[in-house]
């Protein structure tokens, strides 16, 4: 649709600095916006008038073709956009069926009825509060002219967030990453729930979160995974690569053919943990021969030879004799919980590299972790709202989550 548009505005403006020019322009663009949408939206209002078929509908007896004017110039209504707050007279028409009467300045505009904001203004809200504190995602909103507050931008994050789904692709490798890390929740000491994590390794490089949930430390992998498993069916073999926790297992190895491995990337990481439970000193004779140890067990490269099977098979015994050598002088210094930690670990160290598929990691999920550290760690939270912004920040940083 083609229309004439005049604007009119006089301007008293003191001297011609940037900042004084720019706090004009200011000035005027919040009447030029007003004016400029009021006139578009009569516009289609009155070519819509003349359709036998309207894109609206009575919302009484849903006739969709026989309406007239009540008013082009109702009472105003606040718009919120990514530019400014917008105030516009309603349209109104009144239905020649049943006449009922009703506004459809939100119709036109595409936004739900009583609603403030489009979904495209929300999401990008949404976004810039999962990606900085409230307190400052306000503060920079508003330094762009819009005045919105910490609770708008909450709302909107609440909004996107509870959107969000994640799951398997079964277009990606059958290989992924299941972690948790402590969130703060308000009322409870401390870190008092963990948000679980599972990410699944892109074919490309790099991973994707495959799902997210919130919950105790001592369970709730199965509300993470539940509505995953019918993707994983459609893997003949998937390798879940973890940092020890078995209550992850519980929740899929009845359902699911899972081969379970540990991290190589957390084994020497926590091992630092039970040294310090043994009295261990740090960067000690003792420390430092075990940890030299373990970081030469958990590296294993990648190997493009004919022989390859046989080859990672002698690694595999090489490195679970040295192993059983560190376990040994374990036990011989009075090591009791090193000592443990690896026997426990020993069974899983290299199931996913004698089952074909690449065990080699370098803990993609705790990086994950990290992201969600850097914006969890200022404040604490409820569950739900810590879930709503993670899901929204994890997808902008893994999942191509994006406004344009």
């Amino acid at each position: 649709m083609k229309f004439n548009f005049e604007f009119n505005y006089t301007i008293d403006i003191q001297d011609c600095k940037l900042n004084t020019v720019l706090a004009a322009y200011n000035e005027m663009k919040t009447d030029l916006l007003n004016i400029f949408t009021q006139k578009v939206i009569e516009e289609f209002a009155n070519e819509y008038m003349t359709h036998r078929i309207k894109p609206f509908a009575c919302e009484q007896c849903g006739n969709n073709e026989n309406f007239i004017w009540k008013t082009r110039h109702g009472r105003l209504t606040k718009i919120i956009t990514i530019l400014q707050p917008v105030f516009l007279r309603q349209l109104q028409v009144e239905c020649k069926e049943c006449g009922h009467k009703f506004y459809i300045t939100r119709s036109l505009l595409g936004l739900e009825k009583r609603k403030r904001m489009s979904k495209d203004t929300i999401k990008r809200f949404g976004l810039i509060g999962a990606l900085t504190t409230y307190r400052v995602a306000e503060k920079i909103i508003k330094m762009f002219g819009i005045a919105i507050d910490k609770m708008t931008i909450w709302r909107s994050v609440q909004k996107i967030g509870s959107e969000i789904e994640f799951n398997i692709d079964p277009d990606e490798e059958g290989r992924g990453e299941a972690d948790g890390t402590g969130i703060p929740i308000r009322g409870i000491k401390k870190r008092g729930q963990e948000m679980k994590v599972f990410v699944q390794h892109k074919k490309g490089g790099g991973v994707r979160v495959a799902g997210l949930s919130i919950g105790k430390y001592d369970g709730g992998w199965d509300k993470l995974f539940a509505p995953l498993i019918e993707n994983v069916k459609k893997f003949p073999k998937f390798l879940l690569v973890t940092d020890g926790d078995t209550s992850i297992l519980k929740s899929i190895a009845d359902k699911v053919d899972i081969i379970f491995q540990r991290c190589l990337w957390h084994i020497p990481h926590q091992m630092k943990y039970y040294l310090w439970k043994d009295k261990i000193k740090r960067k000690s004779g003792h420390w430092y021969h075990i940890l030299g140890e373990l970081l030469s067990i958990c590296n294993i490269k990648s190997i493009q030879d004919e022989n390859r099977d046989e080859i990672i098979e002698k690694i595999i015994c090489s490195k679970e004799k040295q192993l059983e050598k560190i376990i040994e002088y374990c036990e011989s210094n009075s090591m009791k919980s090193s000592a443990s930690y690896l026997k426990n670990a020993k069974p899983d160290l290299f199931s996913g590299i004698r089952n074909k598929l690449n065990g080699k990691t370098t803990s993609h999920a705790e990086r994950v972790m990290r992201t969600i550290n850097y914006r969890i760690n200022a404040g604490q939270w409820s569950p739900a709202g810590a879930l709503n912004l993670n899901k929204i920040r994890l997808a902008y940083y893994y999942n191509g989550f994006d406004v344009e």
